[in-house]
């Protein structure tokens, strides 16, 4: 039986500024990001209808989630509606505007923390477009601007995780442009084990938008990055830090790292990320924090530089 495996790598904000908002109530975003080599994975077969099951350390920690749940097919899985869970609405989607009746059998690897701002639910949703388009023999580049939009449907990140690539994301996540070519290098991701609710942290926000930085040039020297980091942030941050202290103390935890180059938070958090020249150094800083904070989920990794 044919399978299809596809990885989905967790999604880093290096940066994320607020610039506005619309009249829907919806936020308007400038953000580069960028993708580490840690991650979920998504495994897809054959079948007649859509059936999802979710295994994996952190698979017990979706929403709704139960284990072993059987549908009336017989199919096993872990989600007690999982309709709700964003592959199932992903694959959905991609059916109804392909026209097409086939299913498929996903297999959902949960190794990333949940609600964690680093775009687990929409990277294991874009994985799943890529591989039911696998899965059904279908070439991406002849449903061109339709994917993207079903892709933002889905999730406000799923478009740039689809890219999955060093990206500028802009709007409410339908603008995508290549981000600079940056230099090779590695981080620390800390999950201290604290859902946090972004819609909460944006009205905690409570309307302080940021103004334009200046973009780094299209090849980035590291000593560019980090002063554009600096500069740019991420004005969720302070507010996150506010509603869960414990994002506060990852943060610290990073920058107290001798080597630790930039610390800041991803998306809405809780995940932070510390960088690092070499990977050496990221495995020394992670062992040191994981050490101190035996509960929290720390995991060394390499970041794109595409």
């Amino acid at each position: 039986m044919k399978q299809i495996i596809e990885f989905a790598p967790a999604k880093i904000n290096l940066s994320l500024q607020v610039r506005g908002q619309r009249d829907d109530g919806y936020h308007l975003l400038k953000s580069l990001v960028v993708f580490a080599n840690a991650g979920d994975r998504v495994f897809i077969e054959p079948s007649s209808g859509f059936s999802l099951e979710v295994t994996g350390p952190f698979g017990d920690c979706l929403p709704g989630c139960l284990p072993g749940i059987s549908d009336d097919e017989g199919n096993n899985h872990k989600a007690s509606n999982p309709e709700d869970n964003l592959v199932i609405k992903a694959g959905r989607k991609l059916q109804k505007l392909l026209g097409v009746d086939k299913g498929a059998a996903i297999t959902l690897e949960k190794n990333l923390p949940v609600s964690s701002g680093i775009g687990g639910g929409s990277a294991d949703a874009a994985a799943v477009i890529r591989g039911l388009l696998g899965l059904w023999d279908i070439d991406p580049k002849r449903l061109g601007d339709s994917l993207n939009n079903l892709a933002l449907e889905v999730g406000a990140d799923v478009p740039v995780c689809l890219r999955g690539k060093c990206s500028w994301m802009e709007g409410v996540g339908e603008i995508l442009k290549p981000g600079p070519q940056l230099p090779g290098f590695f981080c620390v991701l800390v999950n201290p084990g604290c859902p946090v609710s972004t819609p909460q942290i944006f009205k905690e926000l409570n309307g302080q938008f940021s103004q334009a930085v200046i973009e780094p040039e299209e090849v980035c020297s590291l000593p560019d990055l980090l002063h554009y980091l600096n500069a740019a942030g991420n004005d969720l941050a302070n507010p996150a830090k506010r509603l869960e202290p414990l994002i506060a103390d990852s943060l610290k935890a990073l920058e107290d790292q001798q080597d630790c180059l930039f610390a800041g938070m991803s998306g809405s958090g809780a995940t932070c990320y510390g960088l690092y020249k070499d990977i050496v150094a990221a495995k020394m800083a992670a062992a040191a924090i994981k050490q101190n904070n035996k509960n929290w989920w720390v995991q060394p990794a390499e970041l794109n530089s595409l």
